[in-house]
Order: C-alpha cells, then structure tokens, then sequence
C-alpha cells in the first residue's frame, strides 16, 4: 500500500475541513460529551479527531505514519486542544480496552484497513450501545466542472504506463453499509451533507500532494514536471472558477438498537 510520507503538511492545510455539520450530526448520534472518548484510527493529522475534541473528554488518535501525527500535535497545540492522545500504531495492532470507547472513527481510510479484523476488534472496544462512524467525502475530481474534468484527463495521462502496488478495493456508501450489517451492528445509517468550496491552484496542487499517489516522495524527480503539468492544465487562477460542490458524509452502527 503506498505511503503518505512527506504528505502530512499537505493533508492538514489543503484537505477540506469536514463540515461542521457534518461533525454536529455525528455528535449528536454518538451522544457525546464531556465523559465520551472517542478512538480515531488512521487518524492521519487528526482532522476528524481534533473537530470532535472539544466536545468530549479524551480522544485516542492511532496512525501507522509519525509525520502525520506530528503534524496533528502541531495542529492541536495551534488549536489549544490538550486532550488528543496520539499513538503511533497500525490500526490493526493496536491495544485498546474493550468496553471502554464510546465512538470510533475512520475518516477516508477504511478502505485501507484489514476490514474484517477491524470491525471484529471495534466490536470489542466499544461499549454497549455506543457506534462506529465510517467517514469520508468525494474527491477533488469528482464533478463536471471543466477544470475537473482537465485534471482529470491530465492525471490520467501521468498515470499511463505507471504501475501501482495498490489493489482496487471497494469503497463508498453502498460498501461501508453492508459492512457494518455483515458485521453485526445496529440502526446502521447514512448521513449526507454537501458543502460549496473554492480551490486555488496552489491548494489543489497541494491537494493532490497530500494523497499517497502525489505525494512529494512519491513523485520524487518527478515533482516539478508533475506540477507544471498540473498548474498547465488548470490554466489561469481566475477568482472563483475552481468551485466544487463536496458531498461528506458517514455510515454509522450500533452495538445495539440506537
């Protein structure tokens, strides 16, 4: 699976912030407050944890890379948030004790996980009648918008011929739901939201260098063709044309009937 080394500062200033309903929602399933902790794995810089810190006692932030939770203390101190734990692990390998979590998150990373062996040990950790939120959004391409549809014709011209150890693992929605029925939670829903945002072509350039594809030490010697073919194909940064409407959202069980 490829890395996301050298894309921590990539990912905590250029990643579009979840929404903030989207996070008033998820407290609100979850029930959270001041005696609630939460487990977020592959938290990356903790852009879902820290959003839920405020509202609860302790969030535990678990990532396999330790530029991203660096990047994550930095933001938290910035923020003023003290009560994130960040352990440097594979969400696999971690130890947490069972019953003990009220909500465990993963934003834009459960495809990258052992699926079956998460779920089974989420099981494990939460207690009885708390929830797991599986979070993401679409992507920076996704539109029809002509800009996005030039990156994307120009992202799969860099691509041809490039070979990735990644394998096709399915995503989304409709995947996650069935998930989290197979395995055994309760209620499961969705919850949707869309938010306009305004991209330059500095932070979709950095955009792509936060994924694991783009990233700087991914390109390597490639990094400056890439960007001037990226900055090429988007062409002038006249003000408001790199809009996107952005579809968020979560899938969400219980241990038992919510």
């Amino acid at each position: 699976m490829p890395s996301f080394r050298s894309a921590a500062a990539y990912y905590s200033r250029c990643r579009v912030p979840y929404p903030k309903r989207l996070i008033a929602q998820l407290e609100v399933d979850a029930n959270l407050g001041c005696d609630s902790r939460v487990l977020d794995l592959a938290t990356g810089p903790g852009r879902l944890g820290l959003a839920l810190a405020p509202t609860v006692h302790e969030v535990v932030a678990v990532d396999v890379e330790p530029e991203m939770l660096e990047e994550g203390k930095r933001t938290a101190r910035r923020m003023g948030i003290d009560n994130v734990k960040w352990i440097h692990a594979k969400a696999e390998h971690v130890s947490i004790p069972p019953d003990s979590v009220d909500l465990v998150t993963i934003g834009e990373a459960f495809h990258r996980l052992d699926q079956d062996l998460m779920l089974q040990r989420i099981r494990h950790w939460l207690k009885d009648g708390a929830c797991v939120a599986l979070v993401g959004c679409f992507g920076i391409q996704h539109g029809d918008r002509p800009w996005q549809e030039s990156l994307r014709d120009t992202l799969s011209t860099w691509m041809e011929g490039k070979t990735t150890d990644a394998p096709a693992v399915p995503r989304g929605k409709v995947h996650d739901t069935q998930r989290l029925v197979q395995a055994g939670f309760h209620g499961v829903a969705n919850r949707e939201f869309i938010d306009s945002h305004a991209w330059t072509r500095d932070s979709i350039l950095g955009h792509l260098h936060s994924t694991s594809r783009f990233s700087p030490s991914a390109l390597g010697d490639e990094l400056e063709k890439f960007e001037k073919a990226v900055l090429g194909a988007l062409g002038p940064d006249d003000f408001g044309r790199f809009t996107q409407d952005i579809s968020c959202g979560y899938s969400i069980g219980w241990t038992a009937c919510p």
